[in-house]
């Protein structure tokens, strides 16, 4: 019966939603994932855009366009827009289908060898929290280091010190501005994510980092671990 309301429908439509369905049927994935629009004319109210909340994606979704801007990709702008006064201590700005992604110098943040947070990145660290609090999103912050040994008493290995800056910034984001600990993650990953060559002082310059993950679905948090260097 359902069947035959919707060929009904379909009937009483215009050549242009005919094809529309036709071209949904045809490959599915495309339009489930945004990457055409189905119904052009279909949100005459919103002159073809799709209202969404701006707080938790980022603006609209142009549904007048083949392969509009996304909701992601609006979001990371917003974020790129939003750290431009802190470049280049923030970049590495990447948008995917399921996250966001960018960097922070380690230099930045922390002194050699410490996990001491410097108070000079207090104004960093505020900007970054103002921009992601409003998010409907998980948080992850990984923490890099270059591959030469560490030199502190208080840390054995690489391994200790990017888990405890992970761990500080994840601190600093929920005592600071009330991130819900829930929704946030620290991960550490010492020296076998780089994203230069540790082999030059401009390298390993740029291996010392710490990686913002922003990832709107959180139910799938845990998919996309790869390489820094591999996405």
């Amino acid at each position: 019966m359902m069947a035959f309301f919707l060929l009904l429908w379909i009937l009483g439509q215009s050549q242009e939603t005919k094809e529309g369905v036709q071209r949904y049927f045809n490959d599915p994935l495309k339009y489930l994932f945004g990457s055409e629009s189905i119904f052009t004319g279909l949100f005459d109210g919103g002159k073809g855009k799709q209202a969404v909340n701006a707080e938790q994606t980022g603006g609209f979704t142009d549904s007048t366009k083949a392969g509009g801007l996304s909701r992601m990709h609006l979001l990371a702008t917003k974020i790129e827009d939003g750290m431009q006064p802190f470049e280049p201590e923030v970049f590495g700005f990447r948008s995917h289908p399921d996250r966001i992604q960018f960097a922070i110098t380690a230099q930045s943040m922390f002194s050699p060898g410490s996990a001491l947070l410097r108070a000079e990145s207090e104004p960093l660290l505020n900007r970054i929290a103002n921009l992601l609090k409003p998010i409907n999103a998980h948080i992850m912050i990984e923490a890099h280091t270059d591959d030469l040994p560490v030199e502190s008493p208080q840390f054995e290995t690489n391994w200790e010190l990017s888990a405890a800056r992970a761990a500080t910034v994840v601190r600093y984001f929920i005592e600071g501005h009330q991130f819900d600990p829930a929704k946030i993650t620290a991960m550490a990953a010492s020296a076998y994510r780089p994203v230069a060559d540790n082999r030059t002082p401009e390298g390993r310059a740029k291996n010392r980092r710490v990686d913002v993950y922003v990832i709107p679905d959180a139910e799938n948090r845990f998919n996309f671990r790869k390489p820094a260097n591999e996405n």
